[in-house]
């Protein structure tokens, strides 16, 4: 009996200390040593007035944002996660806050009461990555978020837009080919887990995408398909030219195509009839303390019995994509027919403070009248660098706008002319970031 106890304790005692070992082995890994945590304040407001289908319309919102973000090394160079936090603190809202993408809309309607806080666990994925003939491989699983990937994008307020799914691609000898298949998102300003729906409130049961990249040291080139499925269809061509330091040249074209579930919805539900196609060119000149931006960009997307129709940038409700034309801006600038002017200059005055000029201007024909919108902002970006504010952003943005009166975004006309609508916008962030280890 003595000895079988003996011997118990003798293969207790080895265990635990195969499994401190092992603990320790696993501590002292890549998959913990090279952990990152970053923390980061940041404050929102967001404001516009307006008078385009009402008298007069005040759209504010501000809000305090805190980010908790953790990314892990990986394990056996295989395999790791990231986890990342966010919370929303509600300072100030009118009502129609909701449209700045700032609060989160808690109750019905778009009364300022409903405006509040959220706090979620936006992104929490597992990472693989590998490495094959040279080409590198990764890959991605769970809540993430997606910038320009394919046809699917994000959209940043106190916290990003996150997705449901799977992506990753591989790449090598500068080619590029990656892909993501998404479910559920959430949105920049809510903790709540969507689905993807058609315009008029159809589930739509994913969204897929594939990208092919080429780049080198003068051109950048990115060849997109993406489908939400049954219900639209869209290839993206981006190109950029950079001939010499000083001078980049680009190009954008977008084209999408409607699908069954689609052209299924009453007209009043949908963009465009068919098809919706959005052209755009653009030039920026760099120079040590300035830069110059020129674009111009034209839609063409068709609607019947008179109402107008848009270039619909993103692939459902409850998702976001991509587009980096100049014409950003809400649905300003991608209506059928229209063309579009951009510039944007900017000058550092200092090491740490620049400032600058954007302005839009477009015009399109509707019903033999031709409606003009635009708006121009001034701006400005400080960047401190004592040590103390290093980590600190400081952007304010504010200028005039305008455009039609309207009646379900269709200009109202009065004896064949369109009425001017007025709008003033602003804007301000402050953000602080800092890494915890």
């Amino acid at each position: 009996m003595k000895k079988s106890t003996s011997c118990c304790f003798i293969a207790i005692s080895l265990l635990s200390a195969s499994v401190q070992a092992a603990g320790a082995s696993l501590l002292e890994s890549p998959f913990f040593t090279d952990s990152q945590a970053e923390l980061s304040l940041k404050n929102y407001w967001k404001y516009l007035k307006e008078d385009a289908a009402n008298p007069k319309e005040v759209h504010n919102a501000w809000g305090q944002g805190l980010a908790l973000g953790y990314q892990s090394g990986y394990l056996a160079d295989t395999i790791g996660v990231n986890l990342d936090y966010y919370s929303a603190v509600k300072l100030g809202a009118s009502d129609y806050f909701n449209t700045r993408g700032v609060l989160y809309n808690n109750g019905p309607g778009n009364n300022k009461h409903n405006a509040a806080g959220y706090s979620k666990i936006g992104q929490r994925y597992i990472k693989l990555k590998g490495d094959v003939g040279g080409a590198a491989l990764n890959a991605q699983g769970g809540w993430q978020t997606l910038r320009n990937y394919g046809v699917i994008s994000n959209s940043t307020r106190l916290s990003p837009t996150t997705y449901l799914g799977w992506s990753g691609g591989v790449a090598g000898a500068g080619l590029a080919l990656r892909g993501a298949y998404v479910e559920r998102s959430m949105d920049r300003n809510s903790p709540d887990s969507l689905r993807l729906q058609t315009n008029d409130g159809r589930y739509i049961n994913h969204l897929a995408s594939g990208e092919l990249a080429y780049e080198n040291k003068m051109f950048n080139g990115q060849l997109a398909y993406g489908e939400s499925q049954g219900y639209l269809r869209r290839q993206i061509l981006r190109l950029a030219y950079k001939p010499d330091e000083n001078l980049s040249l680009g190009s954008q074209i977008y084209t999408t195509q409607a699908l069954d579930d689609y052209k299924e919805m009453a007209l009043s539900k949908r963009n465009f009839d068919r098809h919706a196609n959005h052209y755009a060119l653009d030039a920026k000149w760099q120079e040590p303390l300035w830069s110059v931006k020129l674009g111009v960009a034209h839609t063409r997307a068709p609607k019947g019995d008179g109402e107008l129709g848009f270039y619909p940038r993103h692939m459902s409700k409850n998702s976001r994509g991509t587009f980096t034309s100049m014409a950003y801006a809400g649905e300003d600038y991608m209506r059928d027919g229209e063309t579009m002017l951009a510039a944007l200059a900017e000058y550092r005055f200092t090491p740490e403070f620049t400032a600058g000029l954007a302005g839009n201007v477009g015009q399109f024909s509707y019903q033999g009248a031709a409606v003009r919108t635009g708006e121009i902002n001034v701006f400005g970006r400080w960047v401190p660098s004592h040590p103390t504010l290093k980590n600190l952003t400081v952007f304010a943005m504010a200028g005039p706008g305008w455009s039609y009166k309207n009646v379900n975004k269709t200009p109202v006309l009065v004896d064949g002319h369109y009425q001017t609508s007025h709008s003033l916008s602003a804007e301000f962030i402050a953000e602080y970031r800092f890494k915890l280890f």
